[in-house]
């Protein structure tokens, strides 16, 4: 670990000013090395304790595990993280935007609904989300000054809703009845999945985020001097979003801004490799992740990933312990670390 990053955090933690997984983090490394228990009541009572347990430090080469220990401990703990691994390298910090909510909240009073010819225009004017359900079970969470159009009952070989503005879908699941959405400048085809569509009229891009499923992105035909006949589109899974500029004409993925955990299970580790920790994060987001096996093969680390903490966030924490580096590139990650030694 770099004794900049271990100052700043033996600092944090004393003044318990750290988030729960660094303060895991530092409790862990205290724990698997059975240090100890000093209580440290004087600043030269501190400064002594700190460099006995350097030297111990020095002296050990295995750690062993042993029961949790109480605060009252904690120089011994920070201590402890001078045994990190890693080498330079600095944390690229990712952008944040959101994906749409996943709870509707209740529809205001003044969404208009307005029924002719069997089908139905629902506009959204206020500041609130609108939920609506649709006859074949899916629920959409309609967006402020959006405009949905969609059928009373679903009878064709199809359901289409065409929208304007932005909603977010969970669509049910019927594989032979495939559910599409169209904006003026794409059309969206999902089998059964939650995704979100924005294309406001007068507003140059589109954009489809996935949260669960996989959904077909594909320019609508027709519009902007595209052919009849559109391409075969392009493939969303979970975390993956698409923005479409018709001028540029292009379909490219992207991970969405953040990224939402698809699988729940353990995100603590024990001196484990960081090869592990890296599938583990990829399988739990469905996000690749992309790193030099060769050169992480002798990293291991400790850390405890806190439950609400993003993937981003997760990531800044394992780069701060090994001073690599991530950065995103379309819809994966990639890992850099010029390799690990014991300081």
């Amino acid at each position: 670990m770099k004794h900049a990053y271990f100052a700043s955090l033996l600092k944090r933690y004393l003044h318990d000013d750290c988030t729960q997984g660094e303060a895991w983090t530092v409790d862990q490394w205290y724990e698997a090395r059975d240090m100890p228990r000093p209580a440290p009541a004087t600043p030269a009572e501190q400064a002594a304790t700190k460099a006995r347990v350097w030297q111990q430090i020095q002296a050990r080469t295995r750690p062993r595990p042993a029961a949790w220990r109480t605060p009252q401990f904690r120089w011994a703990a920070a201590a402890l993280l001078a045994l990190g691994l890693g080498l330079g390298g600095r944390v690229l910090s990712p952008r944040r935007l959101a994906l749409a909510p996943a709870v509707a909240t209740i529809a205001p009073p003044t969404v208009r609904i307005r029924a002719a010819g069997g089908w139905l225009t629902c506009t959204n004017p206020t500041a609130q989300t609108a939920p609506l359900t649709l006859n074949d079970g899916s629920t959409v969470l309609l967006q402020p000054h959006s405009r949905l159009h969609y059928p009373q009952r679903f009878d064709g070989a199809e359901r289409v809703v065409t929208l304007q503005g932005e909603a977010f879908f969970q669509v049910f699941h019927n594989p032979s009845r495939p559910f599409r959405v169209l904006t003026d400048k794409i059309e969206t085809v999902v089998l059964g999945t939650s995704f979100t569509v924005r294309a406001f009229p007068g507003q140059p891009d589109a954009a489809v985020m996935v949260r669960t499923g996989r959904v077909r992105v594909r320019p609508r035909p027709n519009s902007h001097g595209l052919a009849t006949r559109p391409g075969p589109g392009l493939v969303l899974r979970p975390n993956q979003q698409v923005v479409y500029s018709p001028q540029l004409r292009e379909l490219r993925p992207e991970l969405i801004d953040e990224p939402t955990l698809l699988q729940t299970q353990p995100l603590t580790f024990d001196e484990r490799p960081v090869a592990e920790v890296l599938a583990t994060l990829q399988t739990s987001y469905g996000v690749p992740i992309r790193y030099d096996g060769a050169t992480l093969a002798t990293c291991t680390v400790s850390l405890g990933f806190v439950p609400a903490q993003s993937l981003f966030d997760k990531l800044d924490l394992l780069c701060q312990t090994l001073g690599a580096s991530y950065e995103r590139a379309d819809e994966t990650i990639i890992f850099r670390s010029r390799g690990c030694q014991t300081e």
